[in-house]
């Protein structure tokens, strides 16, 4: 036993630290991991009657990216004064790093505690073994980084020749020598195919998505550590859908290099956290047109380009993707104050009617907003101007529309007859299996059986859309396709025509015009845009703008002024059903009741109902003659007694003066004798006795 363990050593115990770098030389190095555990059987030869075994990080490696929670327990048990000896291989299987090495090395001197390895036993405290394990732990860190920058050397320069050394996307293949093929699965080329001609048609990755899952057309994925050879169908999702999009490897490129970790320190130790996509120009290795791809390398760039405009991050200078929202002009309009962009914001019933708006510095400094303007004019006058230019493109576009929609009910039974294809070879795969098992076998006779229906009922299912989707788009006769021209000719037909989609009306109106700049000043009458069309003309134009106060849910002029008299002669529940029996409507099309009458007076500072003593209605009339009403409107339309009126149906107003009138009191003393004068016919002159 060597001098250098004493009896404070052997009182405590021994621990033996366990570790392999990955997982593999976990599963693949047993004979590493076996001479580690040995190191116990040692260590009690040694005199140690107490040993402990650290094995938490097996599969871990100790460059000091990784926390390793058995070398945290082994510091810990250090500092505790509860280790005499700490046992290890070599001194890479402790750290690889020097700071977790002369970390443990400076605890054990502290501690007294010895560092024992294959080669010798060390005694921190002493300077002559202080020294030699600080050069093993500097030889350590110096062999992986050595060891690293080899491998990592020699990957890159085979990488640089073109050598595909990991898994290719879905559509390609691996071969042998590492060169990368397309795959001779012609579904799988049509699939993949599809997907860059609806993202060309659509215009956005989240649309594209949504038109394969609403047809249930399923695209293929590669499944993992079979060099691309072996793929599965399901439905796409946005992210599969944009990683197709984003691979130059479909532009016939070989890239390396795309992405690097986020390395930021926590607790004092480097942590890599996720990876961020770096610009084209900062790529490692970029060989373009190194195997056939799908699309051509210019085409990957504008979808790129168009991928990062459909983006729209707050302030930022990109339009984003067309929306199904009203607003024509989103992504376009440009505050002619600040510069920055307008923001559409939906108000009204339901959230459909947008207005554009600039917050300037609102959100720094609490001002108020630049200007805010509504959709419905400033889209219509843009949207004239735009038409007025394409007109002539009117017709053009007509006759391919028929073209389009036949082509795309071509694409679709395509991918689904493909499909089918490949459902009927499942079918009778499982129909040769099924016939190859012994009928006793009945567990497997079974499943196979199970397999085997379930293949038939989705060829039954595939085979019944195909016929549905025959019966549907059948082709367009001359009569329609008249129809179609004639539409063409007539630009704005068109663009109001209900089933056209709004997202392509926004995509044609970015594709002519690169943006609008508004100027708008508070007293100024209008509106004034000037737009930048994408060949460089600028030009202006002026929408008029509502004064304040109106607009088109307000209410009629005459229903005002009518309210105005009404409100002289009776109450507001009175002049709800005055406007309910003539028709009228509020400004958002609705009945008339007495808060919306009061509301109404209270926004045009109209005096309320308020009682006079000078005049009285029919009723209070009636209750004065002490007569009836019929009495009192038959005397009104006889026109013995004066009265007026300021609308059909509304009350009738009479001077309280008039009740004293002869002709009035003649007629009501003939009532109340129970007979009746002679009635007066209005406009007939007296005739004279003679």
């Amino acid at each position: 036993m060597s001098e250098k363990i004493r009896g404070e050593h052997l009182q405590r115990g021994a621990y033996v630290y366990v570790r392999q770098s990955t997982p593999y030389q976990v599963r693949n190095h047993l004979e590493g991991k076996e001479r580690q555990y040995s190191l116990a059987e040692r260590a009690k030869q040694l005199g140690f009657s107490k040993v402990v075994v650290i094995d938490e990080d097996l599969g871990r490696s100790g460059s000091g990216t990784q926390e390793r929670l058995g070398f945290g327990r082994l510091l810990a048990s250090v500092c505790q004064g509860m280790v005499g000896a700490v046992f290890a291989l070599e001194a890479s299987r402790l750290a690889r790093n020097n700071r977790d090495w002369h970390h443990l090395v400076d605890l054990c001197a502290l501690a007294e505690t010895l560092l024992i390895d294959t080669d010798g036993i060390y005694d921190p405290r002493s300077l002559n073994d202080r020294l030699l394990l600080g050069l093993k732990g500097s030889m350590a860190e110096f062999e992986l980084g050595l060891l690293r920058q080899r491998a990592r050397a020699a990957f890159e320069q085979k990488v640089r020749r073109g050598f595909a050394l990991w898994e290719v996307p879905v559509g390609f293949i691996r071969t042998e020598e590492g060169r990368i093929e397309k795959t001779p699965d012609r579904q799988v080329q049509r699939a993949i195919g599809n997907v860059f001609q609806k993202f060309h048609q659509l215009g956005s990755a989240r649309q594209a998505t949504i038109w394969f899952r609403e047809e249930q057309i399923p695209l293929p994925h590669a499944k993992l550590g079979t060099a691309g050879k072996e793929v599965y169908w399901a439905l796409p999702s946005s992210g599969r859908v944009l990683q197709i999009l984003r691979n130059p490897c479909y532009g016939g490129a070989f890239a390396y290099g795309k992405t690097a970790p986020r390395t930021v320190i926590e607790d004092g130790r480097a942590r890599h956290q996720s990876r961020y996509r770096k610009p084209q120009n900062e790529w490692k290795v970029l060989l373009v047109d190194h195997h056939p791809g799908y699309i051509s390398w210019e085409e990957y760039l504008e979808n790129q380009t168009r991928l990062e405009a459909n983006v729209a991050w707050g302030d930022g200078e990109s339009s984003g993707a067309a929306k199904v929202g009203s607003a024509l002009l989103s992504g376009l309009l440009r505050c002619g104050r600040c510069g920055r962009k307008l923001q559409v914001v939906y108000s009204g019933n339901g959230g459909r009617v947008p207005r554009y708006g600039c917050r300037g510095d609102r959100g720094d400094r609490g001002s108020s907003a630049c200007l805010t303007i509504g959709s419905l004019r400033v889209d219509r006058a843009v949207v004239r101007s735009v038409l007025t230019a394409i007109q002539p493109a009117g017709i053009e576009a007509a006759v391919k529309v028929s073209e389009c929609t036949q082509a795309e009910d071509d694409e679709k039974r395509k991918a689904l007859e493909r499909t089918l294809e490949r459902a009927r070879y499942e079918a009778h795969r499982a129909r040769r299996q099924f016939d190859a098992v012994e009928p006793e076998n009945r567990l497997v006779a079974g499943e196979l059986e199970v397999r085997w229906n379930h293949a038939l009922e989705q060829v039954a299912a595939l085979e019944a859309r195909i016929a549905a989707m025959g019966e549907r788009s059948a082709p367009l006769n001359d009569e329609r396709k008249a129809e179609l021209i004639a539409l063409g000719d007539d630009v704005w037909t068109l663009w109001d025509h209900p089933d056209a989609p709004v997202q392509l009306k926004k995509r044609i109106l970015r594709t002519v015009l690169n943006e609008i700049i508004v100027q708008s000043e508070r007293e100024s009458p209008t509106h004034r845009l000037i737009l930048h069309w994408a060949g460089g003309v600028h030009t202006e134009l002026s929408v008029e703008r509502n004064p304040s106060g109106q607009h088109r849910r307000r209410a009629e002029r005459t229903v005002i002024e009518l309210v105005s008299e009404l409100a002289k002669v009776c109450p507001d529940k009175a002049i709800a059903a005055i406007l309910n029996r003539l028709g009228y409507k509020t400004g958002q099309e609705k009945s008339w009741n007495a808060s919306r009458a009061a509301c109404l007076r209270g926004y045009h500072n109209l005096e309320p109902f308020q009682r006079q003593d000078d005049w009285v209605t029919q009723e209070q009339a009636a209750e004065e003659l002490m007569v009836s009403d019929t009495v009192v409107k038959r005397l009104i339309r006889e026109q013995i007694l004066p009265a007026t009126q300021v609308v059909q149906c509304a009350p009738w107003v009479i001077d309280r003066r008039d009740l004293a009138l002869p002709a009035v009191q003649a007629q009501v003393q003939a009532v109340h004798c129970g007979r009746r004068l002679p009635s007066i016919v209005p406009g007939q002159g007296q005739l004279p006795l003679e």
